[in-house]
């Protein structure tokens, strides 16, 4: 609807236009001075007008082309009022023929064309700019008109006192040279100004750009056909006033009757764009979640949106004109009012959380951020603070630091934070009941004091910046307590890191394994003392056994080879046990492993070793699980106990392996008589050892305590019809 009445309204200027065109042929066709006068006035008038409206509104105007075109038409129009008053016939300058005035146009023309193209060119300079006319110096419009002043009194002067301007006009030979290539080099500098102009288009409304550019191509066309007249009354010289005519109207159109009717689309296109902008923040400022309020350099409260309303309790009435310390709370010393003053005064934003009051006298808690307003010359004029009630956060995280510091001291394990450079930051009660110091006593001192000596300290800080890249890892070390007692103590080392994934310190759980290491200690000992005397008794029991087998006769033989066998076993659970000592006094690391080429390789031995037994293997290709790499060891003891302990001469056992989503199994299926009830209830710690026990099974014991290390579960089942299935389940991560 709009663009259509702009349209119909510029339809009927143009109209008009067209009328006056009609209305100065009649004129021409009686009286040509009459014609050339008019034409010439509306020119002038046009100038003037351009000029007065772009000056008037100079203190806003937000397009530098306007600026320059309204200083220049200025002189334009004054040069063609001479130009006018010059032209023969008109009896003002009867001495000076045809040539002067001709001179005149000339010159005029120069100072239009030059005009558009330094209008031009500065709007493309500045185009990313918008800087209001205002913004340039009053000194740099001064020497605007001075620059033009001077420039018109030289040409003036050269025409009028020093007869120096080159002669444009001979009576009888028509233009000169000069005159004809003059109006060439104006037609070329007219081009380009139109071409500049089109480099900032949309720095233009449409129509006002539309109206310019046709202004611009009817100069140039005018200026063509003034290269040819010889008559200053003839055809020739009427098209160019005609066409001259038809620019000045659509200057007029442009820059005159839109500046006056329609300002905000030509001369205060920039104010009405920041206008527009301002408009949509203050919407945007209004319905925004977070508060906002606007103070004066001093202080006082000039705006504040309805979420600070919401926030404070206050009403915007009851705000305006008073100080944000009308929510001053008594949980900040002066101290912090006087650096959140210091640092916006000195131009800088200010962020911080700050405990205020609501008017119902509840306290909250905001972040806030305070930014200093600048007027053109840098001063300090507003400030406007942003608030975000974060009352309910800071809730939430007081409740998680409780449960935390619940958690933290709750945990039996003594907890040691430190820092980057190994200082003591945090510590829990635990901590103290085991080591003897209160955190105070070593809060910001080395954790060097808590270790058992120099070598230890540094065997752990070399740990922590091996496993730099782990997110923990464990380590038994030596310390020392307060007393001066040391103990062995297991300890697992997490990283802090901060939110670029940087390590900012350690936290350390340390548990006292004295008990451990004693018992471990002891079952090594243990372990050293059986296999040395039972190996060396064995060996003298084979030996004699031997003898008798070779020199005996009769059942002393049989009886021989009976001890030789039982012997045997005994090395053999020697062997095992030997086995279940290293797994306890030194666990093994887990490793990835492809659980159906460890057990086909496992059955192929068994398979050579016994065989008069029947082992069958099911298995996928591959099946890989993080397991210890004894589980091929617990496979062999579970099928050899199978073949071993069974009242078949051609024993049965089927093992099979499946590779689930979650979980691995191992399952081994035999045919013999089963495993003892007693020894499967000690394995699931169903029975107590007793006195009564007399398991064999150091076997079983052996794949138990591998399972279990492995995060595995180990489960027995009757077979069917007869035997047992022992099952080995591992998780797959």
């Amino acid at each position: 609807m709009e663009g259509g009445t702009r349209l119909s309204s510029l339809a009927r200027h143009l109209l008009l236009g067209f009328v006056g065109v009609v209305v100065l042929y009649l004129v021409q066709t009686q009286n040509y001075l009459l014609f050339h006068s008019i034409v010439e006035l509306f020119s002038i008038t046009v100038a003037f007008a351009v000029f007065t409206v772009v000056w008037s509104a100079r203190d806003e105007l937000g397009n530098q082309f306007f600026a320059i075109l309204g200083v220049g038409y200025l002189f334009v129009g004054g040069v063609d009022l001479l130009h006018t008053l010059a032209y023969k016939g008109m009896g003002v300058f009867p001495e000076a023929g045809a040539d002067l005035p001709t001179q005149l146009w000339i010159f005029a023309r120069y100072l239009e064309s030059a005009t558009l193209v330094g209008a031009g060119a500065l709007g493309v300079v500045s185009k990313s700019e918008h800087p209001p006319l205002r913004e340039w110096s009053d000194g740099f419009i001064s020497a605007l008109v001075g620059g033009y002043a001077t420039v018109v009194a030289l040409g003036l002067g050269s025409m009028f006192v020093f007869d120096l301007f080159p002669r444009a006009y001979v009576a009888g030979q028509g233009l000169t040279d000069f005159k004809i290539l003059s109006e060439y080099i104006i037609i070329g500098l007219l081009t380009s100004s139109l071409f500049l102009l089109r480099q900032q288009r949309d720095r233009f409304e449409s129509p006002v750009y539309k109206l310019l550019a046709a202004a611009i191509v009817l100069g140039a066309v005018s200026e063509l056909a003034f290269t040819a007249y010889i008559d200053v009354y003839g055809i020739s010289n009427a098209v160019g006033h005609f066409l001259k005519f038809g620019s000045f109207y659509l200057v007029y159109l442009s820059v005159v009757k839109t500046g006056i009717t329609e300002p905000q689309k030509t001369l205060y296109r920039e104010l009405a764009r920041r206008e527009d902008e301002a408009r949509k923040f203050e919407q945007a400022v209004e319905h925004s979640g977070h508060a906002v309020v606007i103070t004066d350099r001093a202080g006082t409260i000039q705006y504040v949106n309805p979420a600070y309303e919401a926030m404070t309790g206050y009403t915007e009435d009851e705000l305006l004109d008073e100080n944000p310390r009308i929510l001053k709370s008594d949980e900040h010393e002066d101290a912090f009012y006087e650096e959140m003053w210091a640092t916006v005064l000195a131009g800088n934003v200010w962020e911080s959380e700050i405990v205020d009051e609501r008017k119902n006298g509840e306290q909250f808690v905001v972040n806030q951020t305070i930014a200093p307003i600048t007027d053109d010359g840098g001063e300090i004029e507003h400030f406007v603070g942003v608030h975000k009630d974060i009352s309910e956060r800071k809730k939430q995280e007081q409740e998680l630091l409780q449960r935390y510091e619940l958690l933290f001291d709750s945990i039996r394990d003594a907890i040691v934070v430190a820092d980057t450079d190994r200082r003591i930051t945090n510590a829990n009660s635990e901590f103290t009941s085991l080591f003897g110091y209160d955190l105070s006593d070593v809060a910001g001192k080395s954790v060097k004091v808590l270790y058992e000596d120099d070598a230890e300290f540094e065997q752990m800080g070399r740990a922590i910046g091996d496993h730099a890249d782990e997110r923990r890892f464990s380590q038994t070390i030596g310390y020392e307590k307060k007393s001066g007692q040391v103990f062995p103590g297991e300890t697992t080392v997490f990283y802090l890191r901060d939110a670029d994934d940087d390590v900012v310190g350690v936290i350390s759980l340390i548990r006292d394994v004295s008990e451990r290491e004693n018992r471990i200690q002891q079952l090594q000992i243990l372990d050293r003392t059986l296999r040395h005397n039972l190996r060396n008794d064995m060996n003298i029991i084979q030996g004699y056994a031997d003898v008798i087998q070779h020199t005996g006769s009769g059942g002393a033989t049989e009886n021989a080879q009976e001890i030789i066998d039982a012997s045997d076993r005994i090395i053999e659970n020697v062997s095992k046990q030997r086995e279940v000592t290293n797994l306890l006094s030194e666990p093994q690391p887990r490793k990835s492993v492809d659980l159906s080429t460890v057990v086909e390789a496992v059955v192929s031995n068994i398979r050579e070793q016994y065989p008069d037994g029947d082992v069958s293997l099911t298995a996928p290709d591959e099946c890989t699980v993080r397991t210890l790499p004894s589980i091929s060891r617990a496979v062999e003891e579970l099928i050899e106990n199978a073949l071993v302990h069974t009242d078949r001469p051609n024993p049965g056992v089927d093992v099979t392996v499946k590779c689930g989503e979650e979980t691995i199994e191992i399952r081994v299926a035999d045919d013999g008589p089963g495993i003892p009830e007693m020894e499967r209830d000690v394995l699931r710690k169903d029975q107590e050892i007793g006195p009564l026990y007399h398991g064999s099974g150091i076997g079983l014991w052996l794949v138990n305590l591998v399972v279990q290390q492995s995060d595995g579960v180990l489960t027995f089942e009757e077979n069917d019809p007869r035997g047992s299935v022992v099952t080995i389940r591992l998780p797959t991560n």
